[in-house]
């Protein structure tokens, strides 16, 4: 049942990716558009639910490797995704305003915080340039305009 579950799942993430991705209006005087590349992710996840709901259904179950080390009887530990997911949705909360680097340097901030990592210098370094350079690269490289929200001037 989990094994459907999952692959139920991403079956209707990948179509409501799409159907969203439908609304993004195709950008004038664009090469590659905004639309592009959501259209490419939501087909991709689409197909691979629809495959991995097929084989669920013939009968194949998701089976760890034979070198994972794992419990199958240890119980579940949601704090990691429970911390990704805190993340994502406080820097999408705060993009309008504090705009994308901050939003989205906070996103990457809680992925490497929940995944064990305590430097917090260091984090806040490579989160903050991480995404400047995403940013840059999208309204610069890709002429997409996205909120520089507190850095307005800056950059």
């Amino acid at each position: 049942m989990p094994d459907l579950l999952v692959a139920l799942a991403l079956t209707a993430l990948g179509i409501a990716l799409f159907v969203g991705s439908r609304e993004i209006p195709f950008g004038i005087n664009a090469v590659v558009g905004p639309r592009v590349f959501p259209l490419i992710v939501s087909v991709g996840l689409t197909a691979l639910g629809v495959l991995l709901t097929v084989n669920v259904l013939r009968g194949e179950r998701a089976e760890p490797a034979a070198e994972e080390d794992t419990d199958l009887d240890a119980p579940v530990n949601l704090a990691a995704p429970g911390i990704i997911l805190g993340g994502f949705v406080l820097g999408a909360a705060v993009l309008t305003t504090a705009g994308f680097v901050i939003g989205t340097a906070i996103m990457y901030f809680s992925v490497a915080w929940a995944f064990g990592e305590r430097r917090v210098g260091l984090m806040t370094g490579v989160a903050l340039a991480v995404a400047l350079v995403t940013y840059v690269a999208f309204t610069r490289g890709l002429g997409l305009s996205l909120p520089p929200g507190v850095l307005k001037g800056i950059l």
